[in-house]
């Protein structure tokens, strides 16, 4: 066999082993692709997402001042829901329909909308655009969402009367923020308080 047949047969060699080490990982992926995903029931417990603060975590002591010029107390010992959106998010649309549904059928607890934009104007029109003016919203800017560790919005946490995270969801429908509240989730002893 002289050299140039050997190359070839190396070759080949090589490309059918790469043919069948593609085609055994499309099979993989093909049957996760497949693989049914299980639908959370009333007696199972949801998934927490892994962005944001971890439950039983306090949440920052800051001052915060609404787009109305109020002052924002998130340390008054009540629980309460602080949900995260942005701007030029189409899942967050969704949400503010949601949010405005969930206060008129829980009045008692307060929600409080924080609007991450590139400044406050932005932040301002984001409100007016979506028709924001009954809630108490406030800017968010970078500093403040990494203070609260979101990276994926919509987020939303409730928060214990001790200001302590009992959950956390991303919130696209009435039905993820009802279930937030109603399915709390094994959190640290810490967490789990009157409140709960």
């Amino acid at each position: 066999m002289n050299l140039i047949t050997s190359v070839l047969v190396i070759q080949y060699g090589l490309i059918l082993s790469l043919a069948f080490f593609v085609s055994k990982l499309y099979r993989q992926v093909r049957e996760l692709k497949l693989k049914p995903q299980t639908a959370v029931t009333g007696h199972e417990e949801p998934a927490v997402p892994k962005e944001g603060l971890e439950l039983g975590t306090q949440i920052p002591r800051a001052d915060y001042t609404s787009m109305a010029g109020d002052t924002v107390n998130l340390y008054d010992g009540k629980s309460k829901i602080l949900l995260f959106t942005m701007n030029h998010c189409n899942a967050c649309k969704e949400t503010y329909g949601a949010i405005k549904s969930f206060r008129a059928s829980h009045p008692d607890l307060p929600v409080t909308l924080f609007l991450y934009a590139q400044d406050a104007k932005e932040a301002a029109e984001m409100a007016v655009a979506n028709e924001l003016n009954d809630l108490q919203v406030v800017w968010a800017d970078r500093a403040l969402i990494d203070s609260f560790k979101v990276n994926r919005f919509p987020l939303a946490f409730y928060i214990s009367e001790e200001q302590l995270v009992l959950n956390k969801s991303v919130t696209n429908y009435l039905h993820h923020i009802e279930q937030m509240i109603n399915q709390l989730p094994q959190a640290k002893p810490s967490a789990l308080n009157k409140s709960a």
